[in-house]
């Protein structure tokens, strides 16, 4: 169960899941607009109401796969809740937009918390009000706070899905729920980038399969064309997608064995769930 052990991490970075964010409440105060960090059981406590009512009203068939984006339709009785604030305080040669970057707000967001009339203009030491946020995102990071929209991207995804045979909507899904499409993500064990490498499979590919060092690390591309290759490797052992994604999540050895654990399945649903989202066609 190798895997196992960032389970909670990729959800949490891919589709925003179980972080501790306020979120948004839409202008009406009747819905609420899933943001960065929401999660349904989040949101259920922040206005007051149970999972169960919000899955009724909202017919939603998976609770642990919403997205940034979405509108949750709330109760009569949600009284929506004051945004959520914290203090940055400005560092020598930050910009307004830089800081806006980081915390995954927009710069207009960020003028309009602290009255600065001047985007260009701000000074080191002044403490700022920044709204809305659960941590401070790496500048160099793929924003998960909107769907995934990134031509170059996706260009990128399907090069690498064909030289595999793989279907490039479900390698996709399976890099988005694994990372939010983030570089920088590394997991409690140590897996990596876009596709979340582990540190052993990544020697495995290195050493029996590639024969040269990749920088998986570092670049994204040498990153999926990683992850795509064992995917691919998972799938011709396995010879079923759905078990080669399973494969990919709890080991090889345990899905070959027959065992399939429920966070197994359920991993499985949100790849397929993800792919049916954005890439059906």
């Amino acid at each position: 169960m190798r895997r196992l052990l960032r389970y909670t991490t990729a959800l949490s970075a891919a589709l925003a899941l179980s972080l501790l964010s306020a979120g948004a409440a839409v202008a009406d105060g009747s819905r609420h607009q899933v943001t960065n960090g929401d999660s349904l059981w989040s949101i259920a406590d922040l206005y007051d109401v149970t999972v169960d009512e919000l899955v009724k009203l909202n017919g939603i068939e998976y609770p642990d796969l919403i997205l940034p984006g979405d509108v949750i339709q709330l109760p009569d009785k949600a009284a929506p809740p004051a945004p959520a604030m914290i203090e940055y305080k400005v560092q020598e040669g930050d910009t307004l937009s830089h800081i806006a970057v980081r915390f995954d707000v927009s710069v207009q967001e960020l003028a309009a918390a602290n009255g600065i009339t001047d985007v260009q203009l701000i000074i080191p030491g002044r403490v700022l009000k920044v709204p809305a946020v659960a941590a401070p995102q790496e500048p160099d990071g793929q924003a998960v706070r909107h769907p995934p929209n990134d031509p170059q991207i996706e260009k990128m995804f399907d090069e690498l899905a064909a030289a595999e045979g793989l279907d490039p909507g479900l390698l996709k899904a399976l890099a988005w729920l694994e990372s939010g499409w983030q570089q920088h993500v590394v997991s409690p064990a140590g897996a990596v980038g876009y596709m979340q490498v582990t540190p052993v499979t990544v020697q495995w590919l290195e050493q029996s399969v590639f024969g040269v060092p990749l920088n998986e690390d570092v670049s994204s591309y040498d990153n999926v064309k990683m992850g795509a290759r064992y995917l691919r490797i998972l799938k011709d052992a396995t010879g079923d997608d759905d078990k080669a994604l399973a494969s990919y999540y709890q080991g090889y050895g345990t899905t070959s064995s027959g065992v399939m654990y429920e966070e197994t399945k359920h991993y499985v649903e949100l790849v397929r769930a993800v792919k049916q989202r954005y890439w059906s066609g």
